[in-house]
């Protein structure tokens, strides 16, 4: 875990652990899974609300949060990376990217280094309409976190990546054990 994150926070929080009572620690653990569970789920509920209120499915959402992920990251993906990303076969995904198409929110946009590769890109309407759903849960993310110092901001980064690691890590072993049965 030191070396995923590299903070000096985890390094601490190692050592804090060692000397915490176990069944203080694993009630705090239980607290903070509990806590993730209940996020995730109130995430999910607004996830649908914005999917409802602009006629998407849920799988479009994610296909645009992908993509608007990967062209922040310098890297924009191609149809056959967003199916992987998204668990989709071919056929589904080229049904999803013609759909988000059709309804104005994605463009297939060729390579102009290779013309035979085609990636994908969520237009600027599609952006601002989520930031205008999203920007005040944004704010209201901020009131709630008013007063911590970065430190404490920056542990709290650290275990949410932790716990993204480990909930892709399952994700991707169930992925596997489907396959497999």
């Amino acid at each position: 875990m030191t070396e995923r994150f590299g903070s000096r926070n985890v390094r601490l929080s190692l050592v804090a652990r060692q000397t915490e009572p176990p069944s203080e620690r694993a009630a705090v653990l239980r607290e903070l899974i509990t806590a993730l569970q209940e996020s995730s789920v109130e995430s999910d509920v607004l996830v649908d609300v914005f999917a409802r209120a602009h006629a998407l499915h849920r799988s479009d959402l994610n296909a645009v949060m992908w993509i608007t992920s990967a062209a922040r990251d310098g890297h924009p993906l191609t149809a056959g990376e967003l199916a992987a990303k998204l668990g989709l076969g071919a056929s589904a995904t080229t049904s999803l990217i013609d759909r988000l198409e059709t309804s104005g929110h994605v463009d297939r946009v060729r390579d102009p280094h290779d013309r035979r590769r085609v990636t994908l890109a969520v237009r600027p309407s599609a952006q601002q309409m989520a930031v205008d759903f999203f920007q005040p849960l944004r704010t209201r993310i901020e009131a709630a976190l008013d007063g911590r110092d970065t430190k404490e901001l920056q542990l709290a980064a650290d275990i949410l990546r932790a716990m993204t690691t480990a909930i892709v890590d399952s994700r991707e072993a169930a992925r596997q054990a489907g396959a497999a049965g």
